[in-house]
């Protein structure tokens, strides 16, 4: 990178940004401290404060309320004796005077501290005991044998304006509880207004603090950063060649950056030139992509024969990733004694190399039938066009599968290390397996390839394929022949091209929607009955 220039032109050393952004942060930060220990000081005060009063108030409220309560339940009792005479209610009685002295202590408690709300409690104290006296004497003369002055004195007796002035002395109380949080919250305020005032002059002080900061900044780092920002925007229009000013002022690392920028524009430069042979380099391949797939397009038949009494369809799929060219390859012709002649071969590789093989493959096995179409002889001649050193050394080879089928539906095939076909009759789909496999083609100078018969039968259709189909594979899961006869055995009444289009969509499928490998299906279908018109199918 470019070295930093530690000296200005005049002379100076250059502070650092470092430094400098040190330095003001400290002194921000002091202030700040300071605002936010006041905040959060005062803040936690006066929640402390508001939170306290308001839990005093209310645990006053609850004690003052829970013997209102005893003394509520205890005058209902009382008169319900009186009038009513039951042991029940004279044992609930008795279990409310028991909690009288209880009750009495907890609003003590919760007073605590307060005089006035003390001297408040023991008047309501005082006016409790002397209904409980009353209460007491109505009940012994009502066990005593004299109730009609106990009922009269309930009705009109001392007892209930007793109870009314414990009343009046209970409103009383609850009313200097309420007096008293009022007075607590009043309190709250004034000091939530002083932590209020301490927060605002803590602020006003940070402003002042931030302005000082914003124009130590300006001076020092925002000139710098204009400058640098200038220079950006002329490379934006084109312009490379006009360096962006030192500033004088400038801290030591955005006198670094305005002088690395300078050496950025002039490698702007040479990556421009970069990019534009890079560019040409990608037309180019452009060009050789769409040539090679012109060249691929060139190895498959434009279209296959139509045969008395057969029909003929092919699909060829490529993969679903980016090649040059692929190496499948198929064709078919009529020999002139009416019989049949198809093929379907894999290239190993991919590219210019394997399509020249494949194409070379392709015409030589054209050239081979008008020689001799036995399926033997055909691999042989197609493995010495293979069997040179060079290609042996290049692991250049092929697997082949070569079939005649006579006009009477009988099959004489041979397979040179490929998938055997597969046979197809109304519902039921098997695999065609050789008498003995044959090896791949360029392996061997001499070998050997079987040759095995069968029969089409009216009805049947048989498949050649490339390994593509089945070896599509879900992790470890292939598609297999089990799983292409399985299809073919559903579609057995649909037409011979969409029997071909689901196979290769099934095995599509299997595979998440994505070929690995080229994939070729040529199919031979026999009519059930002889007058059927056959058609040929597309390459």
């Amino acid at each position: 990178r470019a070295e930093d220039p530690p000296v200005s032109r005049m002379g100076r050393r250059r502070a650092s940004l470092r430094g400098l952004l040190v330095r003001l942060v400290l002194v921000l930060a002091l202030v700040l401290g300071g605002l936010i220990s006041v905040a959060v000081i005062g803040t936690v005060t006066t929640s402390r404060d508001y939170r306290d009063a308001s839990e005093r108030a209310i645990g006053r409220q609850g004690a003052a309320n829970r013997f209102l309560i005893t003394m509520l339940n205890a005058q209902s009792l009382n008169r319900a004796y009186i009038l009513l005479a039951r042991g029940v209610d004279l044992q609930a009685w008795n279990q409310a005077r028991d909690r009288f002295e209880g009750d009495l202590e907890s609003l003590r408690a919760a007073l605590a501290g307060e005089e006035e709300l003390l001297a408040s409690a023991d008047a309501v104290e005082r006016t409790s005991e002397l209904w409980e006296r009353e209460a007491v004497e109505l009940i012994r003369l009502r066990r005593t044998g004299d109730p009609e002055e106990a009922i009269r004195r309930v009705d009109t007796g001392p007892g209930e304006a007793r109870f009314n002035a414990f009343r009046t002395e209970h409103r009383l109380l609850l009313d200097r509880v309420e007096e008293q949080r009022m007075a607590d919250l009043a309190q709250s305020d004034r000091t939530r207004r002083l932590v209020l005032g301490g927060i605002g002059g803590a602020a006003l002080l940070a402003l002042v603090v931030v302005a000082m900061v914003s124009r130590q900044v300006w001076i020092r780092v925002k000139v710098p950063v204009d400058r640098v920002e200038a220079g950006v925007t002329r490379v934006t229009m084109g312009r490379l060649s006009d360096p962006v000013a030192i500033n004088d002022d400038a801290v030591r690392e955005l006198a670094a950056l305005a002088q690395g920028f300078n050496q950025m524009q002039r490698e702007v430069l040479e990556e421009r030139e970069a990019v534009l042979r890079s560019a040409r380099r990608d037309e180019a391949q452009r060009t050789e992509r769409q040539l090679w797939e012109t060249v691929q397009k060139g190895l498959l038949p434009s279209r296959l024969p139509s045969p008395p009494g057969y029909r003929l369809t092919a699909r060829y799929r490529s993969a679903d990733r980016e090649l040059l060219v692929g190496g499948d390859f198929y064709d078919g012709k009529v020999l002139p004694d009416g019989s049949l002649a198809i093929m379907v071969g894999d290239m190993a590789g991919h590219g210019a190399g394997a399509a020249a093989q494949a194409a070379g493959l392709r015409f030589g096995w054209r050239t081979l039938m008008s020689v001799d179409p036995e399926p033997g002889a055909v691999m042989a001649g197609l493995n010495a066009q293979m069997g040179s050193p060079e290609q042996r050394s290049d692991g250049i080879f092929a697997s082949v599968i070569h079939v005649l089928v006579r006009p009477d539906g009988e099959l004489r095939f041979a397979v040179a290390g490929h998938p055997p076909p597969l046979l197809l009759t109304p519902g039921r789909c098997r695999v065609l397996t050789p008498a003995a496999p044959g090896p791949l083609l360029g392996v061997f100078d001499h070998a050997e390839w079987p040759v095995t018969r069968g029969m089409l039968p009216r009805g049947g259709t048989l498949f050649l394929y490339t390994d593509g189909l089945v070896e599509a594979r879900r992790g470890s899961d292939l598609f297999g022949s089990e799983r292409a006869c399985e299809v073919l055995a559903a579609e057995w009444r649909s037409a011979i091209q969409l029997r071909v289009r689901r196979l290769i969509r099934a095995a599509r499928r299997h595979e998440n929607e994505q070929l690995r490998d080229d994939v070729v299906v040529l199919a031979v279908e026999r009519p059930a009955f002889p007058e059927d018109r056959p058609t040929g199918g597309p390459g």
